[in-house]
């Protein structure tokens, strides 16, 4: 691929390219004389401003770039949007590119958080994207898609025009609401994509259920933020401490934002499950 280098051995600073997301500190994106665009690396928090956007910003200061692009890996969207405006500096005076960065860098950020403050075409047009990129694929078709993704970036952007997109997901039912916008939901869907219209609906915490298969359910908990009162740590130990006394190995896992379910699901009955959130 012409100017164009993707490789996971590569170092944070690639001589003679613009380095996005290749592990660079908070000091070395400080570095006037190196391109490197980051915000994974050491030093960065949940409120530094995505590697697209610095980007797009530089560019549309008239910061001069080296020819050739350089990424570990094509970990999300942002890269590509990245690329596609790399070879053609010119579309971020159109109204189109600023619309697609803010919403990439948000959604690459904030995950389904993101998702739910996105219009709805493009929403289609990340899961799209996203879609292009499996991890079977073979080292020729990925190149392949690359290109193919960079065209219809720029496609979007300079034209306004968009690829034909799969179907919406299916809403999730919702079970129940209660206080401080929890809610109670079932999808036989992605647990993911139900958060993203329970989102976009103003839920800001709860639960998603799967559906029933032999007594087991996924099960995906989330809150909408940081600042959004739900304690997923203590949930996590109450859950575990069910399970064991039920014989099922404690896998109930959390970060910041999710609980997540025994990766196999969990034979708990719903009504459990909910005197636990209610607690927390």
């Amino acid at each position: 691929m012409q100017n164009l280098e993707i490789d996971l051995g590569l170092p944070v600073f690639v001589e003679g390219a613009v380095s996005f997301e290749t592990g660079a500190t908070r000091a070395q994106v400080a570095d006037s004389s190196l391109w490197v665009y980051e915000h994974h690396g050491e030093g960065f928090g949940w409120a530094d401003p995505g590697a697209l956007t610095c980007f797009f910003d530089d560019l549309a200061h008239g910061r001069p770039m080296p020819p050739k692009f350089a990424s570990r890996a094509i970990r999300d969207i942002d890269v590509l949007v990245a690329l596609a405006l790399h070879r053609n500096p010119d579309l971020v005076f159109l109204p189109n590119a600023f619309r697609l960065v803010n919403a990439t860098d948000f959604v690459h950020r904030r995950g389904a958080v993101g998702m739910a403050h996105v219009d709805q075409d493009l929403i289609q047009f990340f899961r799209f994207l996203r879609g292009l990129f499996p991890k079977t694929l073979t080292k020729k078709d990925f190149e392949s898609h690359i290109e193919q993704s960079v065209e219809f970036i720029q496609d979007y952007i300079g034209n306004d025009r968009l690829p034909q997109l799969g179907r919406e997901p299916e809403p999730p039912t919702i079970l129940d609401t209660g206080t401080r916008r929890f809610v109670v939901a079932e999808t036989g869907g992605s647990l993911g994509e139900a958060w993203v219209h329970l989102f976009r609906n103003g839920f800001a915490r709860g639960v998603v259920f799967g559906k029933d298969h032999k007594g087991r359910r996924d099960i995906l908990g989330a809150r909408r933020g940081p600042y959004v009162g739900f304690n997923l740590e203590m949930a996590t130990r109450l859950l575990n401490d069910i399970e064991r006394a039920m014989g099922e190995p404690p896998e109930w896992k959390n970060d910041a934002l999710w609980l997540y379910g025994p990766p196999e699901g969990s034979l708990l009955l719903v009504t459990y499950v909910l005197e636990v959130l209610v607690r927390v």
